[in-house]
């Protein structure tokens, strides 16, 4: 079976796509836990560390399903936009910050849900103990 690959450069997470849908997210090295394809419209973030646990940047990673044909765009809540890379109906974007709300954009998606519907914080959860770092927590 035929495995597309991509590796992002900040976070060294590997993206992996078989032709028959079915992808893997995960650190370089370890053994390809392969998924069922994602659930269209799928959005899902990853962080570095929990926010609030360490000082000062870590890596986030933004990766999705859309159709194929889509634009796809990342802009942070600082207002900086970051690059979206593609395989297939995967897409996949990551940038080193503080912690910060990803806010998307898509052409598969009705104007009038975009971008405060489609959004990813990256914020401690409540019902976590309290940060080490409370001054890089999102809340």
């Amino acid at each position: 079976m035929v495995v597309e690959q991509l590796v992002l450069e900040k976070s060294r997470l590997v993206v992996q796509v078989r032709e028959d849908g079915s992808y893997c997210v995960g650190p370089q090295g370890r053994e390809a836990l392969w998924r069922d394809p994602m659930e269209k419209g799928a959005v899902i973030g990853i962080g570095q560390h929990t926010p609030g646990d360490v000082e000062g940047k870590s890596w986030w990673v933004v990766y999705g399903q859309s159709d194929t044909t889509a634009d796809v765009a990342v802009r942070l809540e600082d207002g900086s936009h970051v690059p979206v890379s593609r395989l297939g109906e995967i897409f996949a974007s990551e940038w080193v910050s503080a912690p910060q709300q990803a806010l998307l954009y898509r052409s598969d998606r009705p104007v009038e849900s975009q971008p405060t519907k489609l959004s990813v914080l990256f914020a401690r959860p409540k019902f976590m103990p309290e940060a080490a770092f409370p001054e890089n927590d999102r809340l």
